[in-house]
């Protein structure tokens, strides 16, 4: 009897300029081709943590879970308490709320193109190694992100692990003398946010499409962060309470990292390009016209290109904060909290995509049952059919590294959170 020849095996062992820790295995057979993301990152288990704790430490708990994105999984966690609680919020801090995550947001992106993606194009092992000769990217990278940063620390106590924000509100109101020194900062960074768009958009992306169901919170009235429904390219919308009805999560035994499929649908794509596929039309005009200058049209369907549309939500970020900024006259609010038992669930956009937070509370205002789902356990099934597709194109026998250095560009393309996973 014949022997079947042993399959090619392409490994990535650590890789290199994510958040957490995974290896890649690809295994190359003559009929058949595997991919294994093996995330090994510890598991953190926040959600036993959250459980046995009052309602109001569980945001100071939360925001621990992430370095990157503490103020998404402050406010989500917060959200979700006060929908458990039958609690609405004024316009002004949801406002705020909004402010502050899209500062983080386009600070996380920030960060992103310049320290992890960039390197990749320019034959670079890191961002450090290349600022001698990118001295304008340079300063461009730290002036942005320190005029983002700004934001999370005058409104929220400190840029990251914010203090101020609580249940139903904020401890302090900034004064609008401090929203107006923070819109002048903006002001003067964006220039180099086009500059970072123009660049990123003309790095020398593989020609690569996948048929991709992208799925992000959409708004009726704005380009959706805090509220919205979700909502999906291939058509359907639904609640935020109709979670668990529609998303599963699937556990498997070479990842700490839950997968989460649509029920019935299988894997999809959270997260910048997602979210530009969806609601492009929301895009204030000036971000659509640098999108054209850049040759973005969308729908998009080519997941390297997640770097080109954190790009365009760095500039349309900027543009909104700075319209929220110079907009809201702060006012002085107490919050007020009255305990109620129930369950809450709620859904943010986080830089990389759909965060949920789940809590069931008691009587008391103790949290009895915690669920957490990040954007990089939405990813998970998604970027290893995408590596698959990767393989299946661009497979070379006598050239294995390119292939190994398009699924690490891939990989980094998503910017995962693989810290965040490990639940």
């Amino acid at each position: 009897m014949d022997q079947q020849p042993e399959p090619r095996t392409i490994s990535i062992d650590y890789l290199a300029r994510v958040e957490g820790e995974t290896d890649l295995v690809v295994k190359i057979g003559e009929e058949d081709l595997d991919i294994t993301l093996k995330i090994f990152e510890p598991p953190r288990f926040f959600e036993g943590f959250l459980v046995g704790r009052k309602y109001d430490e569980v945001g100071d708990i939360g925001s621990r879970i992430c370095g990157i994105c503490p103020i998404s999984h402050m406010t989500t966690t917060l959200q979700a308490v006060e929908k458990a609680m039958g609690i609405d919020p004024s316009p002004q801090t949801k406002h705020l709320r909004r402010l502050m995550c899209l500062a983080q947001i386009v600070a996380s992106h920030i960060v992103h193109l310049y320290m992890f993606a960039l390197p990749d194009y320019f034959g670079y092992p890191g961002f450090v190694g290349m600022m001698p000769r990118f001295e304008k990217e340079k300063n461009n990278f730290l002036h942005m992100k320190e005029a983002m940063n700004r934001v999370g620390e005058v409104i929220g106590g400190r840029a990251l692990n914010p203090i101020s924000l609580v249940v139903n509100g904020f401890t302090q109101i900034p004064a609008k003398s401090s929203l107006l020194s923070l819109a002048q900062g903006i002001e003067k960074v964006l220039p180099m946010a086009r500059e970072t768009a123009h660049l990123i958009g003309r790095l020398p992306y593989p020609d690569f499409k996948v048929d991709t169901e992208f799925i992000s919170l959409r708004h009726q009235h704005e380009y959706a962060i805090n509220e919205g429904v979700f909502t999906s390219s291939k058509g359907g919308s639904w609640s935020i309470d109709e979670y668990q009805e529609q998303f599963i999560e699937e556990q498997v035994d070479y990842a700490m990292a839950k997968k989460c499929l649509l029920k019935g649908r299988g894997p999809f794509m959270v997260g910048a390009l997602a979210r530009v596929n969806i609601k492009f039309d929301q895009f204030h005009e000036e971000t659509k016209k640098l999108a054209e200058d850049v040759c973005f049209n969308v729908p998009d369907y080519n997941p390297f290109h997640n770097n080109v549309a954190q790009a365009l939500e760095i500039y349309e970020g900027m543009i909104e904060c700075h319209r929220l900024l110079t907009s809201l006259n702060p006012q002085k609010e107490k919050p007020v909290v009255k305990i109620r038992s129930g369950p809450g669930t709620a859904v943010t956009e986080a830089p990389r995509g759909l965060l949920v937070h789940g809590y069931t509370l008691n009587q008391r205002g103790i949290v009895e049952k915690a669920n957490l789902v990040t954007p990089t356990s939405h990813n998970f099934a998604n970027i290893e059919k995408d590596l698959k597709a990767l393989a299946e194109k661009f497979y070379q026998p006598d050239n294995p590294d390119d292939l190994k250095k398009k699924c690490e560009q891939l990989i980094r393309a998503y910017d995962p959170c693989f810290s965040c996973s490990v639940h």
